[in-house]
């Protein structure tokens, strides 16, 4: 059923119904997540120490990650999480990258988060048959940090005297355009803006961001296993 991947890398096999607007796959995907966090908890309870907690990192499955990340996080074992100052994103049809600060307020793939027992489920709250269900969704997004909104999860941690460390590097590439990205779908659902407008205040930024783009190189390629 699959191609060959790397022994360390787990699919978990879910039998749900197929949403059909924005609003039900933005559930679908926290409701996978939800399963995500059991498994992390038997994981966390494997450890020898697992009162000392656990990293999880959130990521969607069209970005791409850094290779620095699970050695840095394993040799800095005492943080509440990690974060990037910055990061790329990256449109399908292009080979360049836009070098993007405070990259996790807009992409889902760039927090790393300290988790313990409490953060993490025993076993799935409630039956799946709920998996689109609003109020249930509200519920589990206010007691599971695997579900909170990206855009906050460091404000957040932070207001909790939780602050994320730095990364020393750049831990996330954002990938656009691909057609996999429900944010888009989002946009194109909701919003009322002609992108195909000009805009004389947005040519201004694009010309002032020329300095902030990235050609692909063979370290990149190599970090983020970029194909040629």
């Amino acid at each position: 059923m699959f191609k060959e991947y790397d022994e360390r890398l787990e699919f978990i096999k879910m039998d749900l119904p197929v949403p059909t607007e924005w609003i039900e796959m933005a559930r679908d995907k926290f409701w996978k997540l939800t399963k995500i966090a059991v498994r992390c908890r038997q994981l966390l309870e494997e450890q020898e120490e697992p009162e000392n907690g656990i990293y999880v990192m959130p990521v969607d499955a069209d970005d791409l990650l850094s290779n620095k990340i699970a050695e840095y996080c394993e040799t800095h074992p005492d943080e509440n999480g990690f974060v990037s100052s910055d990061g790329y994103d990256k449109y399908d049809d292009e080979n360049k990258l836009h070098v993007y600060k405070n990259l996790h307020t807009f992409c889902g793939s760039c927090n790393i988060i300290k988790m313990y027992r409490e953060d993490l489920p025993e076993k799935m709250p409630y039956s799946d048959e709920f998996c689109h269900d609003k109020e249930i969704a509200g519920i589990l997004n206010k007691k599971y940090p695997i579900r909170y909104d990206h855009n906050v999860v460091v404000d957040r941690y932070d207001s909790m005297g939780k602050t994320f460390a730095k990364l020393p590097f750049r831990s996330t590439i954002y990938c656009l355009g691909n057609g996999d990205n429900i944010s888009s779908i989002y946009h194109s659902t909701y919003s009322q803006v002609d992108n195909r407008r000009f805009h004389s205040i947005a040519l201004v930024r694009n010309i002032l961001e020329i300095r902030c783009w990235r050609r692909i190189s063979r370290r990149i390629q190599i970090e983020f296993s970029i194909k040629e």
